[in-house]
């Protein structure tokens, strides 16, 4: 090789070298698509899954739900007598509910019956009532008594009810209440059934990719739900064929089944004639069930075939393009690139002028400077728009809160007419614009509307959702009930909210003539009543989920009596969570101790302190969230 001569080494080498480096570059594009189709494979998997696990935690929440309301009320439905047509319009409501057995001990008086058994029979719904135990089929009789006997609430295993021949599961929620020496103690427990014929219904109905599946096994294993019905109660994952795995099943099974999160494995089911096929399953943590997908490989590496099989292609006939393209251009411009060379030497050394230089250089030379002049002025040109967009950007972001501030009501006092009422507030965004809302407006000569609430998230997005819905309450301030405006204002948030915000929300309708404050509080931080004697009360009691969530929850209400010069203080987490420089939250406490010592000022007075020992709090370090807080008093 050395004896060659330079043109044919150089070519050898350098032919060598883009070889080298493309066969390399080859290798990792192949092994990076490689991990990217795998990952494309799983997150298809658990997209697909998704649908199937969302469907069944809802029955399972649902069923749970159902349980826990009626364990909570039931005893006063039973002191009403009502008790029977309360279980009942819940089984009417939920299809899915196949059952629901209450027993109260007889330890509770006041009550006229002690038993409800209320069950489906075909498309009728029968009631059963009396003061001792209803006897049901053997293996529901079974079940129930596991349920009882263990402690808290829990889930049975599945078993069908021989009375309708209805695979079903049970859950248990118990029936707590407070004795005369303030203990909470069990009296008794509610048993709901959910029928897992329209879960496996809703499970087959649900298409994975063309070809897949998808079905439930219990904790121990055994089929739920599955395309193959005969299979369902009467077959468990550990009978299944070896040749599903290529692996100890036994094994497998157990570590899927104590797995608390989800995962994925290699299988050859029964079901695809034991081809290939990636299953992902997904532990339902509720029951411990497991909720199992199936797709077949072929189905999701087929597409991909005939690309990889094109990319080699075309990458050996490059390689060989290059090869030759080199060794040509090389032996061509050796002999000029070496004379070159020795006159741009002899030209750096000054020693004289030289002629025959290749002009094709001195046009490329010519080119690269030529290039490298416009690239440097459209750089130029870039950093200049780069700075007037950043501009453009803040402009419209202070426009944005200048916009939002005129939302916020700054006049004070809010009611200068009247002398019953006294409020005062304090708005401080972390941002330019903020997420936080507040209100206070009548809709009646008699009924005061206080509001208070934090959107998720921060910035434009949750300012813009904030006003959206502070328009959306006022619009549906028709009457002055709290849990009608909170319900109406959630199913109106939720079908404009098309980036999944959610809004928490405290909603206060005050007579003021009679003083009754009826509120809903919907996930948001508790409000806190101060009376005159300076005796704090925080009002803790929580009515429902945030709002924008879920178009038909439903939401509650309390009720309680303000006395005159008692103090409602109203504020989102931004207060109770604001850090100070070593990152410790002003929290409840300090809130609580500064608020006993302001009992008896006016609110303004109370917000100016609190102002103050907020900014001692956090001192020189930023503002981490939005500060809103809201004073009333009661003066009537």
């Amino acid at each position: 090789m050395l004896n060659k001569s330079i043109a044919y080494q150089l070519s050898v080498y350098i032919s060598l070298a883009v070889i080298g480096v493309f066969i390399t570059f080859i290798g990792i594009f192949f092994l990076f698509n490689q991990t990217l189709i795998e990952d494309s494979v799983k997150n298809k998997a658990m997209s697909q899954s998704a649908h199937v696990t969302s469907s069944v935690q809802r029955y399972i929440i649902t069923t749970s739900e159902i349980a826990g309301n009626i364990a909570d009320q039931v005893i006063f439905y039973g002191q009403q007598d009502h008790a029977d047509l309360f279980i009942q319009s819940l089984v009417n409501k939920y299809q899915f509910i196949n059952a629901i057995y209450v027993k109260i001990d007889s330890t509770v008086t006041d009550l006229p019956y002690w038993s409800y058994f209320t069950y489906r029979d075909g498309d009728s719904i029968l009631i059963q009532r009396g003061s001792n135990s209803f006897s049901s089929c053997a293996n529901e009789q079974e079940q129930f008594e596991k349920l009882v006997a263990q402690e808290g609430v829990g889930w049975s295993e599945p078993y069908l009810c021989e009375r309708n021949n209805i695979v079903v599961a049970a859950y248990c929620a118990p029936i707590m209440i407070e004795n005369p020496s303030g203990q909470v103690e069990r009296v008794g427990e509610v048993i709901c059934e959910m029928s897992l014929n329209e879960l496996n219904k809703q499970v087959n109905s649900l298409k994975i990719g063309k070809g897949g599946f998808a079905f439930l096994m219990s904790k121990d294993g055994v089929f739920i739900t599955h395309p193959v019905s005969e299979w369902i109660l009467n077959r468990s994952i550990y009978d299944s064929n070896e040749k599903i795995l290529k692996e100890d099943i036994t094994i497998t099974t157990n570590n899927v089944l104590a797995d608390s999160k989800p995962g994925t494995l290699i299988a050859y089911p029964e079901l695809f004639n034991f081809e290939k096929a990636l299953v992902y399953y997904v532990p339902i943590e509720q029951n411990g069930w497991v909720l199992v997908s199936v797709l077949p490989y072929k189905e999701l590496f087929e597409p991909l075939y005939l690309p990889v099989l094109q990319m080699l292609f075309f990458s050996v006939l490059g390689i060989l393009i290059i090869y030759l393209t080199v060794t040509y251009i090389i032996n061509r411009q050796i002999k000029p690139l070496s004379l070159v060379t020795k006159q741009l030497k002899r030209f750096s050394n000054l020693t004289g002028p030289y002629k025959d230089i290749p002009e094709n250089e001195v046009v490329q030379v010519a080119e690269s400077l030529n290039y490298m002049k416009l690239w440097y002025e459209k750089y130029l040109q870039t950093q200049s728009d780069e700075h007037k967009k950043k501009l453009q950007r803040q402009e419209d972001m202070n426009q944005a809160s200048e916009i939002q501030q005129s939302f916020i009501k700054t006049i004070y006092p809010a009611f200068p007419d009247r002398t019953d009422i006294d409020l005062y507030t304090t708005y401080q965004p972390a941002r330019g614009v903020s997420g936080d809302l507040f209100d206070y407006f009548f809709i009646d000569d008699e009924h005061l509307v206080l509001t208070m609430g934090d959107v998720s998230g921060k910035g434009v997005p949750a300012a813009f959702f904030m006003s959206v819905a502070q328009t959306i309450i006022k619009t549906n301030a028709l009457v002055p009930k709290a849990d009608e405006i909170v319900k109406r204002t959630n199913k109106e948030l939720c079908t404009t909210n098309h980036h999944q915000f959610f809004l928490t929300l405290f909603l206060g309708v005050l007579n003021v003539k009679t003083g009754i404050l009826e509120y809903c509080n919907a996930a948001h931080t508790p409000a806190y009543n101060i009376n005159k004697n300076g005796k704090i009360k925080e009002l803790a009691q929580s009515h429902g989920l945030p709002l924008g969530l879920y178009p038909d929850k439903s939401y509650g209400s309390a009720k309680i009596q303000l006395e005159k010069g008692d103090t409602l203080v109203l504020y989102t987490d931004g207060v109770t969570e604001m850090l100070d420089e070593n990152n410790v939250q002003y929290g409840n406490q300090q809130l609580v101790e500064n608020l006993k010592s302001l009992a008896g000022q006016s609110p303004k007075e109370m917000v100016e302190r609190l102002e103050k020992s907020f900014k001692i709090h956090y001192g020189h370090g930023p503002q981490s969230d939005d500060i809103t807080m809201l004073i009333f008093k009661y003066k009537a």
